[in-house]
């Protein structure tokens, strides 16, 4: 999720002004802020767990926090950065404990002794790099080797393209194909919070 995905946002002198309103618990300056953002959060979060009623949650828990909180937000120069940030880490966080759950419902008997936070990582993570190794093998080599600089290398659209002489767009079409057919090549072997767990740390990866 790009914490700069374009909102509508208050100019700068308004949002401080705003912000310092909210601070000293002005429930009309927390209205206008929820009222200018919560939508884009929405439709952003929910973009990535394919969930109306977690996305909900994740909005509600994001201005739960700006309320609470209030106080500590006016130093914040960019809230729309802010916020996408909050809703990136709470959508990682959702999608990992969910996805353990319905992992380790696979891998467990109830009677299986409880395993600790240092324990889901290493499953989770053992999981997500053997479910990708598998999809990425299977793509088709040109798809593979733009995946593959993307990811793994960290390179821009524009560097691979340079970089394979091909343009942008072909760059942008090979990425999405790659996409869609991991989804597809998941979908069969994995439940649908671990898919959508390797699905959302391959796009902020």
């Amino acid at each position: 999720m790009n914490p700069r995905t374009v909102l509508a946002h208050l100019p700068p002198y308004q949002e401080n002004s705003v912000l310092h309103e909210l601070a000293l618990g002005s429930e009309s300056a927390f209205k206008q802020l929820y009222d200018r953002y919560w939508q884009s959060i929405y439709k952003v979060t929910k973009r990535y767990t394919k969930s109306s009623v977690l996305a909900e949650d994740i909005v509600q828990e994001i201005f739960s926090t700006l309320w609470n909180k209030r106080s500590e937000f006016t130093e914040v120069l960019h809230l729309e950065y802010y916020l996408m940030t909050m809703a990136r880490n709470l959508t990682y966080k959702t999608l990992r404990k969910l996805a353990f759950e319905e992992l380790a419902k696979s891998k467990f008997t109830e009677e299986s002794i409880l395993v600790d936070n240092t324990m889901d990582d290493l499953l989770l993570e053992k999981q997500y790099e053997q479910l990708l190794q598998q999809a990425v093998g299977l793509l088709p080599s040109q798809q593979k080797q733009v995946f593959q600089l993307a990811k793994v290398e960290g390179l821009s659209h524009e560097a691979i393209a340079k970089q394979l002489n091909i343009s942008r767009l072909t760059v942008k079409t090979h990425m999405a194909k790659a996409l869609q057919f991991i989804r597809h090549y998941l979908q069969p072997h994995v439940g649908t919070y671990v898919l959508q767990f390797v699905l959302f740390r391959i796009l902020i990866s």
